[in-house]
């Protein structure tokens, strides 16, 4: 689904998600690889990578294959005072720590204080590579969001330039359902480990026209998660 796709679907959110869609929009900014690989994650640019025709045997067994890989998403991510203070004004965090650097010091940070879930937004665009290489075939109308998880071992600060190691943990067959676990790990440019978040997705198993590719449903699913969170 393209950007202007998603803005129409999101109109039916209220005021306050509306408000989160657009400071998303911002914070998918950052340098120039980041920046192309948003776009092409949210369909601005086309994605080459032509998703192989896969029976629901093969889709399940690409799946359960992918436990154990890993990889370091090559682009990171700069955490900047004026988004920090975007995502707070449109996820209402109110705190004076992430909009006013003199607050944020008092309170012992070197910087603004990062609201929870914007760090989610480096994790979808690193994940979608994950979904390119490694799970393939699902229909958009097949997958959800089952659960998800996160854990700050350190705040995230304006400043932080955020690289994501991902792994795929875990896989099991329920029900004709596939449930794939991804664990994102946050670095800063100084190697300290910041935020672990999980998320649990399940998939089904479509046969014929209705395939697409996983990494574009993963789209609608994790970005809704963010936007709702």
């Amino acid at each position: 689904m393209g950007c202007n796709a998603n803005r129409r679907a999101r109109r039916e959110l209220d005021h306050t998600h509306s408000k989160a869609d657009q400071a998303l929009e911002g914070i998918l900014g950052g340098t120039d690889k980041s920046r192309e690989a948003a776009a092409r994650y949210v369909g601005r640019m086309p994605n080459n990578d032509a998703a192989p025709a896969l029976t629901p045997e093969e889709i399940s067994e690409r799946a359960a294959s992918a436990v154990g890989y890993s990889y370091v998403h090559p682009d990171t991510y700069l955490v900047g005072r004026e988004k920090v203070r975007e995502y707070a004004r449109a996820s209402q965090f109110t705190a004076p720590v992430h909009f006013d650097l003199e607050a944020a010091r008092a309170a012992g940070h070197d910087d603004l204080v990062a609201p929870p879930m914007l760090v989610s937004v480096a994790g979808v665009v690193a994940n979608r590579a994950l979904f390119d290489d490694s799970v393939l075939g699902y229909g958009a109308s097949q997958l959800m969001q089952a659960d998800e998880s996160m854990v700050y071992h350190q705040p995230v600060l304006a400043g932080h330039e955020l690289t994501c190691h991902v792994h795929v943990d875990k896989h099991r067959r329920v029900g004709g359902f596939d449930m794939v676990t991804i664990r994102n790990e946050m670095y800063s440019q100084d190697s300290e480990h910041l935020v672990t978040f999980s998320t649990t997705l399940i998939g089904g198993s479509p046969d014929g026209d209705d395939a697409a590719d996983f990494g574009d449903a993963a789209e609608q699913v994790v970005m809704h998660g963010v936007i709702n969170a």
